[in-house]
């Protein structure tokens, strides 16, 4: 079983990363295929990519009648 994840490497724009074993966990550290940048570890990603998220669509308030 092999896993295909596409993150954005911040460094080169690559989208190809490399994984120590063919499932990904929390705790393995994502390094870029292309030019060897390390992006972190999967969890620290995750909370990025959620944060990163959540600031592009806040949660709209409800309107008013008028």
């Amino acid at each position: 079983m092999t896993v295909q994840v596409e993150l954005p490497c911040p460094k080169c724009k690559s989208t190809k990363m490399k994984f120590e074993r063919p499932e990904i966990r929390e705790t393995d550290i994502i390094t870029c295929a292309a030019c060897g940048h390390n992006l972190g570890t999967m969890a620290s990603i995750r909370e990025k990519m959620n944060k990163a998220y959540q600031r592009l669509d806040p949660p709209s308030a409800p309107r008013k009648l008028q």
